[in-house]
């Protein structure tokens, strides 16, 4: 067998990096026992397994596979090493908030909990599945935008998965918690209302983040598929690659595999700030969902949750039009009633637009990335402040609820 001595080490790294982000969640799921109950002895024959295979797989891909399939290999390590992330993120990200925050944070724990075990989040995110993998399948007849169409497909996939949920589990973690009178006997204890209520709104958008978050990678994935399945041409290798294989330091297999991973991050950057901004439309509805339902029950609540977000993407429509009546009739009230129905409902109302992903994201090139990650920037910061203006109503409306 010949390895060479340049590559061996790199590789070791890269799998004895998958060996480590799956420690997480293999003690989580229970299929690693844990050295507090079962001893060091309990962790012993899988860090076993993974060392060996931190050796046996470098030397394989080397010896064994050609460069094409190496790099295919490499997306799929990407894609593995990708989701592991997310998944440690959150069972880590989790308990450490019930640290820092340990009244509202265990409020949030719970409704995190509560709300990856609720069928719906299941349902939801099983269908998000099914459905974007059907889209690199379906033909479009856009004459070489198919690609495109996969794209906008996923990102209102994610969108409404989350949003949906997130609505739905405000009415019953919050409207259900305060009409069947369970929140009695939590704000009983120690916990104020503002910490019931934040901390609710912070476990059910961890729930709803940790959905697109999977579905975000897995949308990567039919991506991937859809440009495999048209045999679309595979970007050019990065510089860094180029003067690794005009050096001849690594062996062509091994170079497949890194560039595999190289093009796999390319994805990553195509898709993740449509995912960001996905992630701060169904946080701000799930803001206004959770204020509602302090008073709302959930089958009001969903209602006129959809009716907003209907609303806010037609008031740019509606802005506009008032604005061609009155330019064209000035003295018509009509025109003058329009234009200032427009105006109140563009005030009110949150301006969803600016979360879409838009031509830039789903164009043949991706944007400059100093000026996009300036927009994403401002965007997330509006976000931000319309989250917390509905939160503040939230807290306003839920201050004097009778809850007895």
């Amino acid at each position: 067998m010949n390895i060479s001595a340049d590559w061996f080490v790199p590789g070791f790294l890269l799998t004895l990096l998958q060996v480590v982000l799956a420690i997480p969640w293999l003690l989580a799921s229970g299929l690693i026992q844990s050295p507090r109950k079962g001893g060091i002895g309990a962790i012993l024959p899988p860090l076993f397994a993974g060392l060996i295979a931190c050796v046996v797989l470098p030397i394989s891909i080397v010896n064994f596979l050609e460069a094409d399939v190496t790099e295919g290999m490499g997306q799929w390590y990407a894609a593995i090493a990708q989701l592991q992330l997310v998944l440690d993120a959150f069972i880590v990200g989790v308990p450490i908030l019930g640290i820092l925050w340990p009244k509202g944070g265990a409020v949030a724990q719970a409704a995190f909990r509560e709300g990856i075990r609720q069928p719906m989040f299941w349902l939801l995110g099983g269908l998000g599945f099914l459905m974007m993998l059907a889209a690199p399948m379906v033909p479009y007849f856009t004459f070489g935008e198919d690609d495109k169409m996969v794209k906008e497909i996923g990102y209102d996939l994610l969108m409404l998965c989350g949003a949906i949920f997130g609505a739905l589990a405000a009415g019953f973690f919050v409207s259900e918690e305060i009409e069947g009178r369970t929140a009695v006997t939590l704000l009983s204890k120690p916990v104020s209302r503002r910490q019931f209520l934040i901390g609710k709104f912070v476990g059910i958008i961890l729930a709803a983040l940790l959905m697109i978050s999977v579905l975000g990678t897995w949308f990567e994935v039919t991506i991937f598929l859809k440009r495999h399945i048209e045999r679309m041409d595979p970007l050019p290798a990065v510089e860094w690659l180029t003067a690794l294989t005009t050096a001849g330091k690594i062996p062509t297999s091994a170079l497949g595999l890194l560039r595999g991973i190289s093009l796999w991050l390319t994805i990553l950057y195509e898709v993740g700030p449509g995912v960001i901004l996905s992630g701060w439309q169904i946080t701000l509805l799930t803001a206004i969902a959770v204020s509602l339902a302090t008073r709302l029950p959930v089958t009001v609540n969903m209602p006129v949750v959809l009716s907003i977000y209907l609303m806010a993407h037609l008031t740019p429509v509606l802005v506009k039009i008032g604005a061609n009546a009155r330019a064209t009739n000035p003295n018509n009230p009509v025109s003058t009633l329009l234009e200032f129905t427009g105006k109140v409902f563009d005030t009110i109302l949150p301006s969803l637009e600016f979360f879409r992903v838009g031509p830039a994201l789903i164009g043949d090139a991706p944007p400059a990335p100093g000026p996009f990650l300036v927009y994403i920037g401002m965007v997330s910061l509006y976000g931000i402040m319309y989250t917390t203006v509905a939160l503040l109503l939230g807290l306003i409306l839920f201050e004097d609820r009778d809850l007895a």
